[in-house]
């Protein structure tokens, strides 16, 4: 299991989360299904501590769902 930082934008503003998935491209994935319409980029570089994700998870909404609620969406002014 690995975790990368995830840029997700859109009209309304743009937010970073991390994601928890078996691959980078499952990351990625995960979160264009979780946020439709949005462009979503995996924000390099890649952060060691979240890259190699220790722990147990049962999936990568596991560790979506874990971290979304600690992020602070940027809005536009």
């Amino acid at each position: 299991m690995i975790g990368a930082r995830v840029r997700v934008a859109n009209e309304r503003g743009s937010f970073t989360i991390v994601i928890y998935a078996e691959s980078l491209r499952q990351v990625e994935q995960t979160a264009r299904i979780r946020y439709p319409g949005s462009t979503v980029r995996i924000a390099f570089p890649i952060e060691p501590e979240c890259f190699f994700a220790g722990g147990p998870h049962t999936g990568a909404h596991t560790g979506l769902e874990a971290i979304e609620g600690l992020t602070d969406p940027i809005r536009p002014s």
